[in-house]
């Protein structure tokens, strides 16, 4: 798009959305000086589910005379994400604090414009955490919360053509943990500081009982910042003040803060009820805890919020400080809201944001036992924090009643119960709810084999269809989550014996009729078609992903033998066309062996050559398995040529044994039910980000995570960040081949591994160029990290 059209299509696209539109008219050159209003974007798990190639600026739809078009697409977040890819690629967008500087009101966080060619800044700070960590709640033992694997946060962007806002974005987050409303005492941990207690690595005070919530502090000689505090050449009460800011400084990674009188520090955990006693430890002379700290046991009921989200994302210089992070002094996001929406109930699938009123409501699916709910909030800021999360203050009776109250300036929540039998086995679900954001139809699937279909969810009066509607594809089986696209809905199964599950489905959107099932494509009793389908509309192509293809069907030259014994499979890619028969097998690409049978196979993401393709040419990237053995983690390329997936290329290994414990051999059957997150990519400027993550036995050899032995442990649970434009490890631009010798840019430490990760800007701004996941381990915290340094 040409930099002259930039306005006119901004302006055009506002009023399209409905955002605005008044001011936006007069935005229009030579119509005035008023403000454009802001464009919004959200990026969540169905961001990856449908691509949109090569899109069309409003003023090129015009020129075309597709208007029709133009006002569908562009009332679509996920059309608008692809706009915002394109934008960035073209045109500038300003840094936080650029416009203020410049004379422009910086209300709502709108600054303007700035050079995205320009590599992001990175301000590592050398610290246990990157960027951010902070606690997903309270919960039993202070632990409450932490990451799903496959589950994505969801984040919100208030204005693509601004920079990034500190008040008005945010990220949403999934708990993973019975919810709970806080009621009752903290537990208190008293120490005081009676003399000098030394210096140096051995004089030291634990902050956290597990790795995800736990810093070590370090009494120094002279430094007072970070995880060091001062202690020398101070008086006891100064020693005390200075542990006690120390502490402070990664509250929101720990969940216990402190308060100081005098020499004596009380440390107060985030939550009501009982927390380990080990929860703070000491290695001090002259602090009369003599290795643990005595106290007080908390009592009540813990807090724990279901579903938390965050805002004051961006850390740094010049960029979002207050009091949620010290000022500037620590790294760490304001709580913008967090709620308990239904004691003992959990939220482990992905959250999806509404559009068009500012992300104001979040839609997600809560389980307790057998019963499914899908939640309707209308969030408030300021209600609730980690520890003590608030309740709606309205709980709507029926749609009509939440429809009435969603425009209003508190909190609202609808609960509607999925009708019929929506689980069996009072096990976990796997289906995020997909959104149709131009019809207001939300889709999911359930527990039980089933398709749900909402109407009204954002705009109108929300009800669930029961006409044709919940339309079972195969009973008793999990279901992946659904993806719509042009009058049709894609959904895979769970894999049972037989001819049952292990498919994809293809139902008419409009009456729930299932127009085609494919073939089994998995062996009996797997997780199936776990992992939701990917589509590019324009190809009209369908991506599939298996982690243990039914090779029983195929007898191609390049399937998976067994291996020492083991059941036999490939991990594949399966491609369909968007309008495939019943019966169908598709077009496989397989990525090395999958010879196990609880392990979820998931998706790849595809490059910008990809996205800018005029004719789907580019490649997509994801992590699979080596050919000749199941137990390593490996990076893949898989070309596409006009739409049509070429023969894989092998990458790098980055795990080490992927399947069985330390000292087991295949026979032993030992699975240690590593987690491998799915890939994720971004183009910043000339470098292309690619993310993958592993829950253990990371062997990739990379400062900030991975072993220096060359072999991998159990305890080794990290993220990577492969740069396309680095594959060889020599600096950015030098470029390398892709093949099994490329070596990872960066790596960060995942306690448990991760869920789904998210990329927000690709911004010089201050900390905006950052990826958003949270930790799998108990205990596991929220986290944001730089897309280039991962620091």
């Amino acid at each position: 798009m040409k930099h002259s059209n930039l306005q006119k299509a901004l302006v055009a696209l506002a009023g399209v959305i409905s955002i605005g539109a008044v001011q936006a008219q007069s935005g229009i050159p030579g119509a005035g000086t008023q403000a454009a209003a802001p464009i919004p974007t959200v990026s969540d798990w169905s961001s990856r589910a449908v691509i949109h190639r090569q899109p069309l600026a409003p003023d090129e739809f015009e020129a075309q005379g597709r208007d029709a078009e133009l006002q569908q697409r562009y009332r679509d977040p996920r059309y608008v994400a692809s706009v915002l890819r394109r934008f960035e690629a073209e045109q500038r967008r300003p840094s936080l604090g650029q416009q203020a500087k410049s004379g422009e009101t910086a209300s709502r966080g709108r600054d303007r414009h700035r050079d995205p060619r320009k590599p992001p800044s990175s301000a590592g700070d050398g610290s246990l955490v990157r960027d951010w960590s902070n606690v997903l709640g309270g919960g039993v033992n202070g632990l409450g919360g932490r990451g799903v694997p496959g589950v994505f946060p969801a984040k919100y962007n208030f204005d693509i053509t601004a920079a990034p806002s500190c008040a008005n974005d945010f990220a949403v987050y999934p708990t993973n943990a019975a919810g709970n409303t806080s009621s009752g005492a903290e537990e208190t941990y008293i120490s005081s500081f009676t003399g000098d207690p030394g210096q140096g690595a051995n004089r030291t005070v634990t902050v956290g009982a597990t790795a995800p919530r736990r810093v070590v502090l370090t009494s120094h000689a002279t430094d007072n910042t970070g995880l060091n505090f001062r202690t020398a050449g101070v008086d006891n009460n100064s020693r005390a003040t200075n542990l006690g800011e120390a502490i402070n400084r990664w509250s929101h990674q720990t969940g216990l803060r402190a308060e100081v009188v005098g020499a004596q520090v009380t440390v107060y955990s985030n939550t009501v009820g009982n927390v380990p006693d080990n929860a703070m430890s000491e290695a001090l002379d002259n602090f009369d805890g003599n290795s643990s700290w005595p106290g007080s046991n908390g009592s009540g009921t813990p807090g724990q919020p279901t579903i938390i989200a965050f805002n004051q994302l961006y850390q740094g210089a010049g960029a979002c400080n207050g009091s949620w992070n010290r000022s500037g002094t620590t790294k760490a996001p304001n709580t913008m809201w967090a709620y308990n929406t239904g004691t003992g109930y959990v939220v482990e699938t992905s959250p999806v944001l509404s559009y068009y009123d500012d992300g104001k409501q979040v839609a997600f699916i809560q389980r307790s036992g057998n019963t499914l709910q899908l939640v309707l909030l209308k969030w408030a800021a300021g209600q609730g924090v980690a520890g003590a999360p608030a309740t709606p203050a309205i709980i709507a009776a029926n749609g009509a009643g939440y429809a009435a109250q969603r425009g209003s300036a508190g909190s609202v929540m609808y609960v509607m119960t999925l009708d019929g039998t929506s689980n069996v086995g009072s096990t976990p679900t796997y289906s995020s709810p997909f959104v149709d954001y131009v019809n207001d139809v939300l889709w999911v699937g359930d527990g039980n084999g089933r398709l749900h279909k909402f109407t009204g969810v954002f705009q109108g009066t929300p009800a669930e269809v029961v006409v044709n509607f919940p339309r079972t594809l195969e009973a008793g089986l999990k279901m992946s989550s659904p993806v719509a696209n042009n009058g049709q809905v894609y959904i895979g199964s769970s894999a049972g014996t037989g001819t049952v599950g292990g498919k994809l489905y293809r139902v008419r959107a409009s009456d729930g009729v299932v127009l085609a099932t494919s073939a089994k494509l998995t062996r009996d009793d797997t997780p199936g078609v776990r992992e939701s389908p990917i589509i590019d509309g324009a190809t009209g192509r369908i991506y599939t992903f298996v982690y243990n293809d039914n090779t029983s069907v195929y007898t191609d030259a390049g399937r998976c033998d067994a291996f020492a014994g083991e059941t036999d499979g490939c991990r594949a890619v399966i491609q369909f066309t968007e309008f495939f028969a019943n019966g169908t097998i598709g077009s496989r690409q397989f990525i090395g062996r999958g010879n196990g049978v609880s392990r979820v196979l998931y998706a790849g993401a595809f490059d910008d050559a990809f996205y800018n393709s005029n004719n789907g040419t580019g490649a997509m990237y994801i992590v699979g398995g080596r050919p000749d053995n199941t137990f390593y983690a490996t990076m893949w390329k898989i070309p596409i040529i006009s739409g049509v997936m070429q023969t894989p290329v092998q990458g790098h290994t980055f795990g080490d044994r992927d399947r069985y414990v330390e000292d087991d051999d295949a026979a032993s059957g030992t699975d240690n039910l590593q987690q491998i997150a799915p890939a994720t990519v971004i183009k910043n400027g000339s470098n292309e980000y690619v993310f993958v993550s592993t829950a253990s036995y990371a062997d990739a050899n990379v400062d900030g995570c991975g072993p220096n032995t060359g072999s991998g442990t159990i305890n080794d649970a990290c993220v990577y960040m492969y740069n396309l434009a680095d594959l060889n490890g020599a600096g950015a631009g030098t470029g390398a081949a892709w093949a099994t010798t490329n070596v990872p840019s960066a790596g960060l430490a995942a306690p448990g591994g991760t869920g789904g990760i998210v990329v927000d800007n690709t911004s010089a701004s201050t900390g905006a160029s950052q990826v958003y996941f949270s930790q799998l381990q108990a205990g596991g915290n929220a986290i944001q990290a730089s897309q280039a340094t991962l620091d």
